[in-house]
C-alpha cells in the first residue's frame, strides 16, 4: 500500500465515480486532497478515497 501523502507528482489516478484518468499536480493537506488535471487541462481536486492510483511517475533506478 502506498503512503497517500508521498505519491510522486505526475502519477496517474482513475476517478472512482467517473472512471476518468487524471494526473497528479499537487498534494494539498488538511484534509489531504489531490490537485489533478485531465487530458483537456481541467483542474479538479479529489480526496484520497475518491481515486485509485493507476501508474506512479516514480523513476526506477
Amino acid at each position: 500500500m502506498n503512503i497517500l501523502t508521498q505519491i510522486p507528482i505526475g502519477a496517474k489516478f482513475k476517478v472512482k465515480k467517473s472512471d476518468e484518468l487524471v494526473t497528479l499536480v499537487e498534494i494539498c493537506f488538511y484534509p489531504t486532497r489531490y490537485k489533478t488535471t485531465n487530458d483537456s487541462g481541467k483542474i479538479n481536486y479529489f480526496r484520497t478515497h475518491e481515486v485509485d492510483l493507476v501508474e506512479s511517475a516514480e523513476n526506477s533506478d
